[in-house]
């Protein structure tokens, strides 16, 4: 797949698996060994953030890699890392590396700002 075309399946995979609250459809983006994991990320994420979106603030794309940087926005209604449901919306950055083979996420790193999203949790 060409840089354009990796960059198309992350933005694709955030907007229907994520946005579109779709985590059946993991198959379809992420290959086999890494797909449990990002099923893992998805069930505590929304099930402490329902209503999470994610916004792609920019894609830079190689021939095998995509870096994007996302901003998460959600209402803390579920327990999350010890924290029980505070009511508050949040909004955190991040910045992930997906490495693309055979068309699917076969492997991802990630960057985000965890100390800034428990600041706003913790008030």
């Amino acid at each position: 797949m060409s840089p354009e075309e990796n960059s198309e399946l992350v933005r694709r995979m955030i907007s229907e698996v994520w946005n579109g609250e779709r985590p059946d459809r993991l198959p379809e983006f992420w290959a086999d060994p890494t797909r449990a994991e990002a099923g893992q990320l998805h069930a505590v994420l929304t099930g402490a953030f329902p209503d999470l979106r994610i916004t792609v603030q920019d894609t830079v794309a190689g021939d095998d890699k995509v870096a994007a940087r996302l901003t998460f926005r959600g209402t803390h209604q579920g327990p999350f890392r010890g924290i029980e449901p505070t009511g508050r919306t949040v909004e955190f950055s991040s910045i992930r590396i997906y490495r693309i083979e055979d068309g699917k996420v076969a492997q991802t790193w990630a960057e985000v700002d965890a100390l800034g999203l428990l600041g706003q949790l913790r008030g």
